[in-house]
C-alpha cells in the first residue's frame, strides 16, 4: 500500500513540471516522496548540476 502511495504522489510531477533550482535554474529531480497521515505528502527534490535540496509539500501544487 505504502508503494501505491508514492507511486500516485510522484505522478503529481511530470517531468515538465518539476520544479526549477533557486541556484541554477535547472530542472530539479524528484529523490524521495514521504507520506505523512491527515497532511499532503512531502516531496524531496535535488538538483544533479549544482547540489542544492528543495522540499515542498505536494498541496503546495496543483495535481495532474
Amino acid at each position: 500500500m505504502l508503494a501505491m502511495e508514492l507511486i500516485r504522489s510522484a505522478r503529481n510531477y511530470a517531468t515538465d513540471d518539476l520544479p526549477l533550482c533557486p541556484n541554477c535554474g535547472r530542472s530539479m529531480s524528484l529523490e524521495r516522496t514521504t507520506p505523512r497521515s491527515g497532511l499532503p505528502d512531502l516531496c524531496v527534490f535535488k538538483c544533479g548540476e549544482c547540489g542544492v535540496w528543495l522540499s515542498e509539500s505536494t498541496g503546495d501544487r496543483p495535481t495532474v
